[in-house]
C-alpha cells in the first residue's frame, strides 16, 4: 500500500523542464474574477467555462554536438536532425520540424607554457567546439508524440524539454462563452423583475465582463509517494530507505464555480477558457414634474388720472 502527498509545480504537459521548476500552482476558489466599479445589490453574476481541445501540439527537443571546428560538429548535429525529419514524414504528412539554434561556444582547455623569464604558466587554448541547437516539431494528434519519442531517441536526442498545447481560433470559444452567458442573464433578468415586481424600464444597466485562459502545463502538480513497502522488505524485515519517485498529473480547474460548462468531460488536457459577466441595475432618478407654460393673455387695466398719473386697477 502506498500512501501519497500531493504538491503543485508549474509544468508544460510534460518534461524534464518541470523537474527543475518549483514555482506552486494555487487551487483557488475564484478561478476568475472580474472586478466592478459599482456597489449596487441589483447584480446578475454568470460564469462559464469552455473546456477546448487544442488544435495543435508543439514539442521541443533539446541537442547538443561537441566538434574540433564549426563544420564537424555542425555536421553531425544536422545528420541527426535530418534523419528525425525524414522519419517524421514516415508518421503523417503534416508533422513539420523546425530548427532553432541556441548556442555555439569554444571548449577551452589548459596548456602549460614555459617562459624565460617568468615561472610555469597555464594558458586556455580552445580545443572544440560545441553547438546546440533545439528542434520544434508541430504535431496535431497526441497519440504522435509516442512515435515522435521513438524517433528522436533512436537517433540520439534524448533532452525532451516541453509540449505547448495551441488553439487555433480562440474568438470563437470566447463568441460561444458570451451567447450562452448572454441567454442566461436574460432569464435571470427577468426572473429578478418577476419576483422583486419592478418595471425593468426604470432601471439603468451597467455590465463588466472578462476572461481567463488557462493552458495545460500551468495545471499539472506534483505526485510523491509517502511510504511504500513491498513483499521482501516485509519477509526480511529489511528497512525500506529507497527514494521516493516524483512525478506528475494533470490537475484541471475545476468546474464547482461555474453556472455552465462547455465539453465538461475532460479526456486529456485542454485549454481552459474562462469567462465572466456581471450586470447591475441601476434604479434611475425619479421624474420631475413638467413645468405648466399657459398661453392665455392676461388683461391688465390702468387709470390716467387728470393730473397724468397712471394707476394700476386691481380687477
Amino acid at each position: 500500500m502506498c500512501l501519497t502527498a500531493f504538491g503543485a509545480v508549474a509544468q508544460l504537459k510534460m518534461g524534464n523542464w518541470a523537474y527543475s521548476s518549483a514555482a506552486p500552482i494555487v487551487l483557488r476558489a475564484d478561478n476568475i474574477n472580474v472586478p466592478v466599479n459599482y456597489t449596487e445589490n441589483n447584480v446578475i453574476t454568470i460564469k462559464g467555462m469552455f473546456n477546448a481541445t487544442p488544435d495543435s501540439y508543439v514539442a521541443i527537443f533539446s541537442i547538443s554536438q561537441e566538434g574540433i571546428d564549426e563544420a564537424v560538429a555542425n555536421d553531425l548535429i544536422n545528420q541527426k536532425i535530418e534523419a528525425v525529419r525524414a522519419g517524421l514524414r514516415g508518421v503523417s504528412s503534416k508533422l513539420n520540424l523546425y530548427v532553432d539554434i541556441i548556442s555555439f561556444v569554444p571548449i577551452y582547455d589548459q596548456v602549460l607554457e614555459k617562459k624565460v623569464f617568468s615561472k610555469n604558466t597555464f594558458t586556455e587554448t580552445p580545443v572544440g567546439f560545441e553547438l546546440k541547437k533545439n528542434i520544434i516539431i508541430e504535431y496535431d494528434k497526441l497519440e504522435q508524440l509516442d512515435k515522435i519519442f521513438s524517433l528522436c531517441t533512436a537517433n540520439g536526442i534524448y533532452d525532451y524539454i516541453r509540449s505547448d498545447a495551441v488553439v487555433t481560433d480562440m474568438s470563437a470559444i470566447k463568441a460561444e462563452l458570451r451567447q450562452r452567458a448572454d441567454s442566461m442573464v436574460m432569464l435571470q433578468l427577468y426572473r429578478y423583475a418577476k419576483l422583486r415586481d419592478i418595471d425593468l424600464k426604470d432601471y439603468n444597466r451597467t455590465l463588466a465582463e472578462g476572461f481567463n485562459v488557462v493552458y495545460p502545463g500551468e495545471k499539472y502538480a506534483s505526485y510523491t509517494a509517502f511510504s511504500c513497502t513491498s513483499y521482501f522488505t516485509q519477509k526480511f524485515n529489511l528497512n525500506n530507505d529507497a527514494s521516493k519517485k516524483v512525478t506528475r498529473h494533470y490537475l484541471p480547474v475545476i468546474d464547482k464555480e461555474f453556472d455552465f460548462v462547455v465539453n465538461p468531460t475532460i479526456t486529456e488536457p485542454a485549454i481552459q477558457v474562462m469567462y465572466q459577466i456581471h450586470l447591475a441595475l441601476i434604479k434611475g432618478p425619479e421624474p420631475t414634474p413638467a413645468l405648466v407654460v399657459s398661453n392665455k393673455a392676461e388683461k391688465v387695466f390702468f387709470l390716467i388720472t387728470p393730473d397724468g398719473n397712471i394707476k394700476n386697477l386691481n380687477l
